[in-house]
């Protein structure tokens, strides 16, 4: 096959090229590499971490759905019956025992949710745990226990330590110590806020009738079978056997599940948007500086096409240039993720990744590979067209051309000039203004360039500080008091409250709440039950008002958007009696829009910052008729939490154990009522764990300006070269031409601030808006002003740092040696 005439000069010119510019090529692809490798590795983060969840529970087989009878007892052959259903594939079951961590290492009990499997399968094959440390225990071994990493955190045990538990009876008069030697492995935790551990038995004896809180079956689905019809089915089973009560109560993990994807969703976003902000910023960047680049190099396009080079030769010889940076960036950039690999997935995600250590996404190298090296191709082939068919029509010495230039001087390097400061108009004219002839330079490309760096950096800088005041400022998340009194399972009338505060003086004020679930328009929603007093501002409104009766309710900004509903709507709401099993639907009408802290308990489902519900106390009073887990009257309306404030300059801790010690005295058994003061909101929890990212964002922005910068100020000077060894000639002393180079620098650096800056503000409460309207959250902004008028000064410095080495070249020029070159 004969080789096309054209592309003999062009293989003679590349090979040039490469011996004379292999520095500057290498240095865009190892930029270019690296960009690269920092994108794609988010973008593969961000994929294995929103999918490490749902991976873990393929690999635990993780039961679908959980059965529990409300009687007391252990169902042995209703749960038998179960397993034989057409609709389930394997079952297992667990018993949880009351217990807490012995109360003289802490203030107060610490809860523990306990659990072992009769049947011993409960772990090991259904719900399978993924051993951290050590190794799995022995289920049909007595005296052995899995623990999760909050347990082992508190206890400061591991694998080969002892557990002291205090088990608590179901007859909260008394309670038991329990004490065991067990090799412990440390596992990863169910989703449950208490800390956990797993028992091969329970080292009491009679345990699962004196200190049982509860059991349960586990039940994994056939393929093709719903959750419907198994809670339809089991339902139906339930009515036979007298040892369940008659009925069944059903947990979907599925609602579980999606509260625990809902932990780790935020870092997987984070990433994505670190990927994707960095991504288009660097395509910005990196293409400004390969336009350049191009544009430079284009400049011996005269001479080839005066010795006989095609346009279509000279447009291949700029393709493939900047193939060869491209290509080689992309094979870094591959190698680059593969070797980061192992830092992935982040968070809880990390715990949760079932297979943990290098991975090679095959999809994401792929396209990151074959964007790495044909984007720029496909951007940068009108450049490369225009620059081959200039060279073609402009005449110039030699045939070389003479690329057009705008006449028009800046105003500013003029005034300089004419106040006397002829260092500072000389080099003003350098940063603003391209030139004529062949030492013509690309200004407008580069400022763009620095400016797009400096606004995404300003952008993060107003993200990061709204999100971090978000953060750290509880009114923000909903939570406008300073403690709340949990009474667990068991309910107090609102007469409580006022008795709390007769007898402590650290209190000024309270709200009285309970816990209920909704299911609003078809949507089951976690929900509170509030009486604030008269002008009280215990919830956060975003948009309308508190609800004030019994027919209103206020929703978080995702459930109403998830019931497509708005403020001022009647809905239809099932509110389920705790007391009874039995439903009420009404009617109520939505008063407004509110952010909600973490509330929640057991098992449930709590609310969160857009997620949940809030009405009046009556409406989701716990019981309906007093009983033995109540220390309310019949026809009273019962409370499950009280909120309250302190004094400024309250000891918490001191008031939490007073406050302990009161609601003991008052009847709620020992264990069973704690003093919280932190309520942060899961999505708080998970955002505070990525609230560096802004940061590093920051951080590969600060990189990107700082190369650019770099970029602008070595080709300017190289290109310009003739012009500096002219100034040398007429007199131009070394720090002279230094200074040219510096207030290049600085109006470079000051032009960019003045546009990038408020394009940044702009920008990052733009960004903020719509982050803080999908989280649910109030939508103001905090823009760091002190920090941006320091970042002003700071810049300028540094791009006279990054000018020293480019002027000290400059500096060092031979006029004769330049001159007689050029």
């Amino acid at each position: 096959m004969t080789t096309p005439a054209w592309l003999a000069p062009v293989g003679l010119e590349l090979r040039a090229d490469v011996r004379r510019r292999w520095r500057a090529m290498l240095g865009l692809a190892l930029l270019l590499g690296l960009i690269g490798g920092v994108v794609l590795t988010a973008a593969a983060g961000a994929r294995r971490t929103d999918t490490a969840y749902p991976r873990l529970l393929s690999w635990a087989n993780a039961a679908q759905v959980n059965l529990s009878p409300p009687a007391a007892g252990f169902p042995a052959d209703y749960y038998a019956a179960v397993a034989r259903l057409p609709q389930v594939a394997a079952a297992t079951t667990m018993v949880q025992y009351q217990v807490v961590l012995p109360t003289a290492r802490y203030a107060l009990p610490t809860q523990v949710t306990a659990l072992s499997s009769p049947d011993h399968a409960f772990g090991v094959t259904i719900d399978r745990v993924k051993v951290l440390q050590g190794r799995m225990y022995d289920p049909v071994k007595p005296g052995q226990a899995m623990i999760d990493s909050q347990l082992a955190a508190l206890e400061h045990v591991g694998p080969g330590g002892t557990l002291r538990l205090l088990g608590v009876r179901s007859n909260p008069a008394g309670s038991r110590d329990l004490r065991g030697a067990v090799p412990l492995g440390s596992a990863t935790g169910g989703g449950n806020t208490e800390p956990t551990a797993l028992l091969s038995s329970f080292p009491v004896p009679n345990a699962a009738t004196t200190m049982s809180s509860g059991n349960q079956a586990a039940v994994r689905l056939r393929p093709g079978a719903t959750e419907a019809g198994l809670i339809a089915a089991a339902t139906a089973l339930a009515a036979r056997y007298r040892d369940t009560g008659g009925h069944i109560l059903t947990i979907s993990q599925a609602n579980l599940g999606a509260a625990t994807q809902r932990a780790i969703h935020p870092q997987a976003v984070a990433l994505a948007a670190f990927a994707a902000l960095t991504g288009l910023i660097a395509l910005a960047v990196l293409s400004q500086l390969l336009t350049r680049q191009l544009a430079l190099e284009s400049a011996e396009f005269p001479v080839l096409r005066a010795l006989g080079a095609t346009r279509a030769s000279l447009v291949a010889l700029s393709l493939i240039r900047l193939a060869v940076v491209t290509l080689a960036g992309a094979v870094l950039t591959v190698g680059v993720v593969v070797a980061a690999s192992p830092l992935m997935p982040i968070g809880p995600a990390r715990l949760a990744e079932p297979h943990p250590g290098a991975e090679v996404n095959l999809a994401i190298l792929g396209a990151g590979f074959a964007a790495i090296t044909l984007l720029p191709l496909a951007l940068l082939a009108g450049a490369a067209w225009r620059a081959a068919r200039q060279a073609s029509v402009v005449p110039g010495p030699l045939g070389a051309a003479a690329p057009k230039a705008s006449a028009r001087r800046s105003r500013i390097s003029g005034a300089l000039a004419g106040a006397g400061s002829v260092t500072g108009g000389i080099g003003v004219a350098m940063a603003l203004e391209p030139g004529r002839g062949r030492t013509a330079v690309p200004v407008r490309s580069a400022l763009a360039g620095s400016v797009v760096a400096v606004a995404a950096l300003t952008a993060a800088a107003v993200f990061g500080t709204s999100l971090a005041s978000m953060i750290t400022t509880p009114r923000a998340y909903g939570q406008n008091w300073d403690a709340q009194l949990d009474l667990e399972f068991y309910g107090a009338p609102g007469a409580l409250g006022a008795r709390i505060m007769a007898t402590e003086p650290a209190i000024t004020g309270y709200a009285a709440g309970n816990y209920g679930t909704l299911t609003i328009a078809g949507q089951t929603v976690p929900a509170i039950g509030l009486d604030q007093p008269r002008g009280g501002d215990y919830l956060t409104i975003r948009t309308g008002r508190a609800p004030a009766g019994p027919g209103e309710i206020a929703l978080g900004a995702q459930t109403l958007r998830a019931i497509h509903a708005r403020v001022g709507q009647v809905v239809p709401v099932t509110v389920q009696l705790a007391s009874t099993g039995s439903s009420v639907r009404r009617n109520m009408r939505i008063t407004g829009v509110t952010v909600l802290p973490d509330f929640g308990r057991g098992p449930f489902t709590p609310t969160g910052l857009g997620i949940g519900a809030v009405t009046t106390g009556p409406v989701l009073s716990a019981v309906s008729v007093p009983d033995e887990t109540t220390l309310c009257r019949a026809q009273e309306t019962c409370y499950n939490f009280f909120l309250l404030r302190y004094r400024p300059g309250t000891d918490e801790s001191a008031a939490a154990t007073a406050l302990t010690s009161a609601i003991t005295s008052a009847g709620c058994p020992r264990g069973f009522c704690a003093v919280t003061a932190d309520q942060r909101p899961s999505d708080i929890k998970n955002y505070a764990s990525v609230r560096d990212t802004p940061l590093v964002l920051a951080a590969a922005l600060i990189l990107f300006a700082a190369g650019t910068l770099a970029h602008v100020l070595l080709t300017g000077v190289r290109r310009r070269r003739r012009d500096l060894a002219l100034l040398k000639t007429l007199g131009f002393t070394r720090s002279q031409v230094l200074g040219v180079v510096a207030w290049q620098a600085t109006a470079f650096a000051a032009v960019t601030l003045l546009i990038g800056l408020p394009l940044g503000v702009l920008a990052g409460r733009w960004a903020w808006a719509l982050f803080a309207n999908a989280a649910g959250v109030a939508a103001q902004a905090a823009v760091p002003l002190p920090v941006m008028l320091l970042a002003i000064p700071v810049t300028l410095v540094l791009a006279n740092l990054i000018a020293a080495w480019p002027g000290w070249t400059a500096a060092r020029l031979r006029p004769a040696a330049v001159l007689r070159a050029e």
